[in-house]
């Protein structure tokens, strides 16, 4: 009997503690669930206004788990922090340090590419740099043209919007080859040729199409403006003309 009332203490104390672990440990469960919904903490840095202390910090925080955006609240992820810090060492002239921040992996960033590419032509491996841009190249006209849906109006927009009115004053060092389009870049890999014939041929479609859409300027093809369609034109042809009198063109 005396043993029986000393049981009941214990039961009761093994109970009160068996409860009070399953309320620590629900309470623990709601705290570790709260944390993961919370909102993550995103800071801004406005990349082309970023120095290298600047992007080589927010380098560190993101490869540390931290989240970047844009002053318009767009991502700014690890390879592009990469791309921008490498093209602003290379402009200081620490081409030294470039390597180590392109890291082994640009082949999964054009961006990182063409910061490679630039790295080989300032390092006087220029046949490395232009292999380099033709691969980019190849790469951006296939999204490009995936992008485009098969229309030839949209492509040759695509393909335009980027274009410089002197191609050919971008050299394989400068800092502006990573802001290069395809057109560009299969220019300065050496396959100029094909560049401007790909110039040639859009710029044929947007010039037929805009004959046949007459002079209505609310007209639109396939979906773009008049006004777009005659500027696109009219870029692609500065790109592939040698000089001289133009042909008559719906645009002139």
């Amino acid at each position: 009997m005396i043993l029986k009332i000393a049981i009941v203490p214990v039961m009761l104390l093994s109970i009160l503690w068996r409860n009070r672990r399953e309320k620590r440990r629900r309470a623990q469960t709601q705290d570790r669930q709260r944390e993961e919904r919370a909102p993550v903490r995103r800071e801004v840095i406005d990349l082309p206004a970023a120095d290298i202390p600047t992007l080589q910090e927010a380098l560190n925080q993101v490869k540390g788990g931290a989240c970047l955006v844009s002053p318009r609240n767009e991502p700014v992820t690890e390879p592009m922090l990469r791309r921008d810090l490498a093209s602003a060492l290379m402009d200081a002239g620490r081409v030294d340090a470039v390597s180590e921040v392109i890291g082994e992996n640009a082949d999964d960033s054009p961006g990182l590419m063409l910061c490679a590419a630039r790295l080989h032509a300032l390092t006087g491996n220029e046949d490395a740099a232009r292999q380099i841009l033709s691969v980019v190249a190849d790469r951006q006209l296939e999204s490009k043209r995936i992008a485009s849906r098969g229309l030839k109006t949209h492509l040759a927009e695509m393909l335009a919007e980027p274009l410089r009115p002197a191609p050919k004053s971008i050299s394989l060092s400068d800092s502006a080859l990573t802001e290069a389009g395809p057109l560009e870049l299969l220019s300065l890999s050496g396959r100029e040729d094909e560049a401007k014939a790909l110039a040639s041929e859009l710029a044929t479609v947007l010039d037929k199409a805009l004959r046949s859409g007459g002079d209505d300027p609310e007209l639109r093809i396939d979906g773009l403006p008049v006004a777009a369609v005659r500027r696109s034109l009219a870029t692609l042809h500065v790109f592939y003309s040698s000089g001289g009198n133009p042909p008559h063109y719906a645009s002139s």
